[in-house]
């Protein structure tokens, strides 16, 4: 029965390519060592690839569906998941085995780094139903919609991303937001933007980036939603207005416990509905993927997608 068997869907270009080496080299012998788990795989080619070989894969019966590569490819295959109506989103199981640059997710679900330790986990069969976030944007003229499980990056934070996805092929490391985060400081421009929290307007003012959480970490560990809760069912929702250069860099580590946050400069709200409006282009990234711009409309689905845990 395929409903018995997962369907590893595996984008062998993560994090520059090192992900192929990771699946064959350590990931597949260890699946296969185990002798404890029946399943398949498939790999991407694409972008968008991993939408549709979920999709396909739920059609003809998987019902785990586990991700090998970074957030992005588990954000393709959670929206198809979810846009799919073969079954109940809540019959699919969803795992991850980062091999990518980020991997940010995992880490608040409490998905280890180590393969022998996730591939493991996917033998215990043990499960918890986190917060799924939805968020319309203008891309190309049109509205569109996006379903994301980690955070959402706006601004300052999108443009970083947005740069270091363009250089994926040559500088797909962890530092890759790091050091672009280092260079747009000199070159962005914060913007003017307007906030509705809970149908509340909570900020009018200049912003220099803006996050909204379900989950703790993004950009490669940084913490920018550091008391966001998976489950909640709330967003966490952090911004950080228009300072200078010199306060971002002396709090620069404080992003990565996010203790940053503290700053007065900063501003952090709880909600369940977050519309977002720009008086100029405002960009958007999603669990690490480069989207569209303002105005936006985030919208909570509490407990919604079932993940395969520790």
């Amino acid at each position: 029965m395929k409903d018995e068997r997962i369907l590893f869907i595996v984008n062998p270009k993560a994090c520059g390519g090192k992900s192929l080496k990771s699946w064959e080299k350590k990931i597949y012998p260890l699946l296969i060592k185990s002798g404890d788990l029946q399943f398949d795989y498939v790999f991407t080619e694409k972008p968008f690839d991993g939408f549709s070989l979920a999709m396909k894969g739920i059609e003809k019966g998987y019902r785990k569906l586990v991700s090998v590569g970074g957030d992005g490819t588990l954000n393709e295959i959670v929206n198809a998941i979810l846009r799919q109506n073969f079954v109940e989103p809540s019959e699919i199981a969803v795992g991850s085995i980062g091999t990518g640059r980020g991997n940010d997710w995992r880490k608040t679900i409490g998905i280890p780094e180590d393969y022998n330790e996730a591939v493991n986990i996917l033998k215990k069969e043990k499960y918890i139903f986190q917060d799924v976030g939805k968020v319309r944007y203008i891309q190309k003229g049109k509205e569109k919609e996006r379903f994301f499980i980690n955070v959402a990056g706006m601004g300052f934070d999108a443009e970083v991303t947005y740069k270091a996805n363009k250089k994926r092929g040559r500088f797909a490391t962890s530092l890759s937001y790091s050091m672009n985060l280092l260079k747009t400081l000199f070159s962005y421009r914060p913007t003017n933007v307007q906030i509705i929290a809970d149908e509340k307007i909570v900020f009018e003012n200049m912003a220099l980036t803006l996050n909204v959480g379900i989950c703790k970490y993004s950009g490669g560990g940084m913490m920018f939603t550091p008391n966001a809760v998976y489950d909640d069912g709330l967003f966490d929702l952090t911004v950080v207005e228009d300072v200078s250069i010199f306060v971002i860099l002396k709090n620069l580590r404080k992003i990565y416990n996010g203790s940053f946050i503290k700053n007065p400069s900063v501003k952090t709200f709880r909600a369940r509905t977050i519309k977002i409006f720009s008086q100029e282009k405002l960009y958007l990234e999603v669990d690490g993927e480069s989207l569209g711009h303002a105005p936006f409309h985030f919208e909570i689905l509490p407990q919604t997608l079932k993940v395969i845990v520790g």
